[in-house]
C-alpha cells in the first residue's frame, strides 16, 4: 500500500458551512479518518497481532475534538475548521486552522511506525490549554472493562475530590489494570520524569492491540462509558506547543 490522503464530503453545520473528513493512510494499512468539524479523530483502523483491522475509536461519547480551555466564546470542537493536506516522503498529514481571532493551528501527521502525531499550537492563548478528547475500544466492539490500563502517575484528582496519591488505592495504574476497576472519572498528574517513556498504555488481551501515549501534557483526564463500550481520554496540554503522539501496536 502507499501513504495517501482522501477529501470526502460529511455534510454541513446549522449555518449551512461545509464539512468534511480526510483520510490518511500509511503503508501498512493503518487509516486515520479526521473531521474538519473540531478536528476530532473519526475513525482509527489498527492492525490486531494477525494484522487484521478494527476501528477502535468510540462514536457514542460527547465533545470529541480538540478543545482550547477556557472556550473562547465558542467551544472549538463545535466549529468547522480549514484544512490543509500534507504529504511528504514517509508521512502523511492535515492541517487544520480553527476559526475565530484566537485560531489554533492542529497538525496531524501519520506515519509508516503506525504512530500519529499531532502537534498544536495557539500562540494567542498563552495561557490557556489544549485538549483533544477521543475514546477507544482497542477491540473495535463490545466491552472494553477487561482491557488493561497503565498510567504513569502517582497523583490523581478523582471528579468531584481532592488530589491524592494513587498508592493503596483503586485509582493506582502503575501497573496494568482492568479499565472496569476504575472507580469513576479522573484526572492524573503524569510524572514529570517519565522521560521518553508512554505516559498511558492500553491493551486488548485478546486482540493484542496496544495503544501508547506519549505526550508532553502534564496531565490527563480519562473515564470509561457505562456499560463500559469505550474509554475515553482527554490529554491536558500547553497552547502554546502541544504535542501527542498516538502509536498502535499489536503484543504477541
Amino acid at each position: 500500500m502507499e501513504l495517501s490522503i482522501t477529501q470526502e464530503d460529511a455534510g454541513h453545520t446549522a449555518e449551512g458551512l461545509p464539512l468534511f473528513i480526510f483520510t490518511l493512510c500509511n503503508r501498512h494499512g493503518m487509516e486515520v479518518r479526521l473531521s474538519t468539524l473540531g478536528g476530532a479523530i473519526a475513525s482509527l483502523r489498527a492492525p490486531d497481532r494477525h494484522g487484521r483491522l478494527a476501528d477502535v475509536i468510540g462514536g457514542d461519547v460527547s465533545d470529541c475534538g480538540i478543545h482550547l480551555l477556557p472556550a473562547p466564546g465558542r467551544a472549538l470542537h463545535r466549529l468547522p475548521w480549514h484544512a490543509v493536506p500534507l504529504v511528504e516522503d514517509a508521512t502523511v498529514g492535515l492541517r487544520l486552522v480553527s476559526p475565530g481571532p484566537q485560531s489554533v493551528v492542529a497538525t496531524y501527521i501519520l506515519d509508516d511506525a503506525n504512530g500519529l502525531l499531532l502537534h498544536c499550537h495557539a500562540a494567542a492563548a498563552a495561557q490557556s490549554t489544549l485538549s483533544l478528547r477521543a475514546a477507544f475500544n482497542m477491540a473495535g466492539e463490545g466491552d472494553a472493562g477487561r482491557q488493561l490500563l497503565m498510567i504513569r502517575a502517582g497523583r490523581v484528582v478523582p471528579a468531584g475530590a481532592h488530589e491524592q496519591e494513587v498508592k493503596g488505592t483503586p485509582w493506582d495504574c502503575r501497573l496494568p489494570r482492568p479499565v472496569s476497576d476504575l472507580p469513576g472519572q479522573a484526572r492524573y498528574l503524569l510524572d514529570p520524569d517519565r522521560g521518553e517513556n508512554a505516559a498511558l498504555h492500553l491493551l486488548d488481551l485478546d486482540s493484542g492491540r496496544l495503544l501508547e501515549i506519549f505526550t508532553d501534557a502534564g496531565s490527563v483526564r480519562l473515564g470509561a462509558s457505562d456499560p463500559p463500550s469505550q474509554f475515553w481520554l482527554e490529554p491536558l496540554m500547553a497552547a502554546t506547543d502541544g504535542k501527542l503522539m498516538l502509536r498502535c501496536g499489536a503484543a504477541a
